[in-house]
C-alpha cells in the first residue's frame, strides 16, 4: 500500500508531502516539516466538494484530540487554471492512513460527510432554492416570458446538476477504516 503522498492543494503554493512512517506521519510543506503522532488521532472525516467543470475533488480531513488538524485532497493543482486529479493515488494513500492511524488508536472515530448542521442547511437551502426557481418559472410562463421560463428552467437544471451530489454524498454517517466509503473516494482509471 501506499504510504506517501504529495500534492499541491492550491493553485498558488507548492506541493505537501505526507509519508507514513509507522505509528507517525511525517508532513512536509516545503517550509516546514511537522511530525504527527497517529495514536493522538481523534476523528477522520471524509467529503465530496465540487470542483470546476468536470472535475471533482475528495478531501480528507485529520483532527488530532488537541484540535489541530491536517487536510489533503484528490486535486493537484498545476497553475492557477490547472489540475490534475489524482485518483489511484489518494485513494491508495487515504487507505494506508486510515490503516496506519487505527493500528494506532483504535478508538479514532471515522466519519464520512459534513457535520450534521452544515449538511442540513445545504440541503434545506437546495431545496427552498429550487422551489423559487420552480416559482419564477411559473410565474415567467404565466405572464407569457418563454425566454425568462427557459433561461429559469436551464439554471435549475445546472443546480441540480452541481448541488445533488453534495447533498447526496456529504450526508453525514461513520464508516470503519477497513470500508472507507467508496462514493468518497475518487474513481481510478
Amino acid at each position: 500500500m501506499t504510504k506517501t503522498y504529495t500534492h499541491s492543494p492550491r493553485p498558488v503554493g507548492g506541493p505537501i508531502s505526507f509519508a507514513i512512517e509507522g505509528d507517525r506521519l511525517i508532513v512536509d510543506s516545503g517550509r516546514k516539516v511537522h511530525e504527527v503522532r497517529l495514536g493522538a488521532v481523534e476523528t477522520v472525516r471524509m467529503i465530496y466538494e465540487p470542483g470546476r467543470v468536470g472535475q471533482k475533488s475528495y478531501r480528507t480531513t485529520v483532527t488530532m484530540r488537541d484540535g489541530k488538524s491536517f487536510t489533503f485532497s484528490s486535486l493537484n493543482w498545476r497553475s492557477l487554471i490547472e489540475a490534475q486529479e489524482m485518483a489511484a493515488e489518494y485513494r491508495a494513500f487515504a487507505k494506508s492512513l486510515c490503516m496506519a492511524i487505527v493500528e494506532a488508536n483504535p478508538q479514532a472515530r471515522f466519519i464520512a460527510g459534513k457535520p450534521w448542521w452544515l449538511w442540513f442547511s445545504t440541503t434545506v437551502i437546495a431545496i427552498l432554492s429550487l422551489f423559487l426557481m420552480a416559482y419564477l418559472i411559473w410565474q415567467a410562463l404565466r405572464m407569457g416570458s418563454t425566454g425568462v421560463a427557459l433561461i429559469g428552467a436551464l439554471l435549475a437544471a445546472v443546480g441540480v446538476w452541481q448541488i445533488e451530489p453534495m447533498v447526496r454524498l456529504n450526508k453525514p454517517r461513520s464508516f470503519s477504516s477497513g470500508a472507507l466509503p467508496d462514493e468518497l473516494m475518487p474513481k481510478a482509471s
